[in-house]
């Protein structure tokens, strides 16, 4: 499942942006309408059948029924604020956390909502500028959240924060060692360490390069530049990321360079590239052996088998209407079959 939009085939202009729920097996396609492009998503722990989603950088968020594939409620950001693409549930289902920002300083904020009745509670800092991903982790005491930073010629760098929710304190900063690159989207896994990626830092343009950079252990972040010809190759957003923890293999989609990268999170090397246009979102299938990326103007799904790094021709379904920045499998997010 994710966000996709597409230009109405009756006036042939208007653009539509809806939430897509995609049927691997049967080939289904069930469709939401929303107001806005939804980005990232927030699965309720108590109830697997509602979601939010969230809109990259704007006013939009809405609670999705998906049984009844309809949005049941609307929720619009505190006043000055934008959110910023992603937010997680706590651990118990009582809370809601957004990414935020407050418009007028760039300053990052996390927004503490009621799950139940969506009434803004509070907030607390993401210690940086313009966040957007974030993830609850060590049994959600920590929220793992990267901040875009500044333009290109402003001191507000991207970086990585650790933040404890209870407290609401730092408990770790990581910054990239180049200036040209914001932090993106994130993919940890307990083993296998960190990989943040990464689009052109804002007040640069499309046709300069976003950036993967890997962290193992308590080393600092690494930007991977070998090899030169596929670095150079990866023009405008590091889209989307996952790992395949049996082999320590992580996806990257990079729509501008038209290809999914694999890097090898163990050694900290390029393993392998495939050409894909306009690859964008990546995730894993329930059972974690394949990747599953959407791909192409007709918004196709395909997948991928973690050992040959081969595409699997027979698994491609087209016209799914998965053509935002990401996809999501709900099966392994929730470990069931359907919403119940």
């Amino acid at each position: 499942m994710g966000g996709g939009s597409f230009i109405d085939p009756v006036d042939r202009r208007t653009q539509r942006f809806v939430f897509s729920q995609v049927d691997l097996g049967s080939g289904d396609v069930g469709l939401t309408y929303t107001g806005f492009l939804p980005h990232g998503i927030a699965v309720d722990p108590l109830d697997s059948g509602r979601l939010l989603t969230f809109q990259k950088i704007g006013p939009g968020c809405c609670e999705i029924d998906l049984r009844t594939r309809q949005v049941t409620r609307v929720i619009p950001p505190t006043e000055g604020r934008r959110f910023y693409g992603h937010g997680a549930f706590s651990a118990d289902g009582r809370l809601l956390y957004t990414t935020e920002t407050v418009n007028s300083e760039e300053r990052g904020v996390i927004g503490v909502r009621d799950a139940a009745t969506l009434q803004y509670l509070g907030e607390f800092p993401t210690f940086g500028e313009n966040p957007h991903d974030c993830h609850l982790i060590e049994d959600g005491k920590v929220l793992l959240v990267t901040n875009g930073g500044g333009a290109v010629d402003t001191p507000m760098r991207p970086c990585v924060t650790w933040v404890e929710v209870a407290s609401q304190r730092l408990l770790d900063k990581q910054e990239l060692a180049s200036e040209r690159f914001n932090t993106g989207h994130l993919c940890l896994s307990p083993s296998e360490g960190l990989i943040v990626v990464s689009a052109p830092r804002k007040g640069l343009t499309e046709k300069d390069l976003g950036a993967v950079s890997i962290r193992r252990g308590e080393a600092s972040l690494r930007t991977m530049g070998e090899p030169a010809d596929i670095a150079s190759r990866m023009l405008g957003e590091a889209l989307s990321v996952a790992i395949h923890e049996p082999t320590g293999i992580a996806a990257v989609t990079h729509p501008g360079g038209t290809m999914v990268t694999f890097w090898s999170m163990r050694t900290l090397t390029f393993v392998k590239t495939m050409e894909l246009p306009f690859a964008r979102g990546v995730t894993l299938t329930r059972d974690g052996q394949r990747f599953v990326v959407s791909y192409g103007l007709s918004a196709d799904v395909i997948q991928i088998a973690p050992d040959s790094l081969a595409l699997d021709r027979n698994s491609n379904l087209s016209q799914s209407y998965l053509s935002g920045s990401h996809v999501f499998n709900w099966t392994r997010l929730t470990g069931l079959d359907r919403p119940s």
